[in-house]
């Protein structure tokens, strides 16, 4: 649950989805779902607009600084990766290619990197999550700060928290294990592994107060606007009702069209997930 938390974390910084005991019940529940392997076909890729992600080369606005101690990665390559100073710019160029394909090419530079594209909406497709140094993770050790490996974001206006990354800055001499999650428009019936929650921008409730607000109320705006809610209670399996005078706690898209609501019969004594100031 260490990678999960971190993934959520990333999306939502505190005091958002992913920090909190609430997070971890709806993820948990989304991610025990297993999904059948469905082959991948190009016409189901949705690709997001090019400001917020470039599936090609790095965008114009970083041609000035890649225009000197260049060297480009084959034409046929799944990832870009361009050697500036003492930096690998990487950048993905094919979005379907299998993950063994990218960590060939990350290891022929000789980094330790795993590369995984996850399912999750149209809102956070090119969204990335770094694991630093996943072995001081898995040893229970805290990861204090940013890391070595940063991403670059693309110029202009960016409604996510995070970030709106178009690449990634690696050290020439990394020598960590480090993990990168990317997202990827889901495929049809898939469920998603990088869960957005449901008032951040792109989503249905995008600006909606919804903490604590009734199962009824909030069911009803989500089905207003195509979404079907599931709803858990803690240490309970998603069910397909809940009593309508309860409390909604928190939520995230779980699949396009789907949320998963966190529900009690008290009032939450967490913070909202959307601060105000963020709308």
């Amino acid at each position: 649950m260490h990678e999960i938390d971190r993934l959520v974390a990333g999306i939502a910084p505190d005091p958002g989805p992913g920090t909190t005991p609430i997070a971890r019940e709806l993820l948990e529940e989304i991610t025990s779902v297993s999904v059948p392997e469905q082959r991948r076909r190009r016409n189901w890729l949705v690709l997001p607009r090019p400001r917020r992600w470039a599936a090609g080369p790095v965008l114009a606005a970083l041609a000035a600084l890649l225009s000197f101690g260049v060297v480009q990665a084959p034409a046929s390559a799944a990832l870009d990766i361009e050697l500036v100073d003492d930096h690998y710019v990487i950048t993905v160029k094919d979005l379907l290619a299998e993950p063994e394909v990218y960590q060939r090419e990350l290891r022929a530079r000789g980094l330790d990197i795993t590369l995984d594209l996850v399912p999750t909406s149209a809102s956070l497709t090119g969204q990335m999550i770094v694991i630093n140094d996943v072995d001081r993770l898995r040893s229970g050790e805290p990861l204090r700060g940013d890391g070595p490996i940063t991403t670059i974001d693309a110029l202009g206006p960016c409604e996510r928290f995070s970030g709106c990354p178009v690449g990634l800055k690696v050290p020439v001499d990394f020598d960590k294990k480090a993990e990168i999650s990317l997202g990827r428009r889901a495929l049809p019936g898939e469920r998603y592994k990088m869960p957005p929650g449901i008032a951040l921008p792109g989503e249905p409730l995008h600006c909606v107060d919804y903490v604590n607000k009734s199962v009824a109320e909030i069911s009803a705006l989500l089905r207003e606007r195509g979404v079907t809610p599931s709803y858990i209670q803690y240490g309970k399996r998603a069910a397909a009702a809940a009593p309508g005078g309860w409390y909604v706690h928190d939520g995230v898209m779980s699949a396009d069209g789907q949320a998963l609501l966190l529900v009690g019969a008290d009032r939450s004594t967490q913070p909202s997930p959307m601060p105000p100031s963020r709308c």
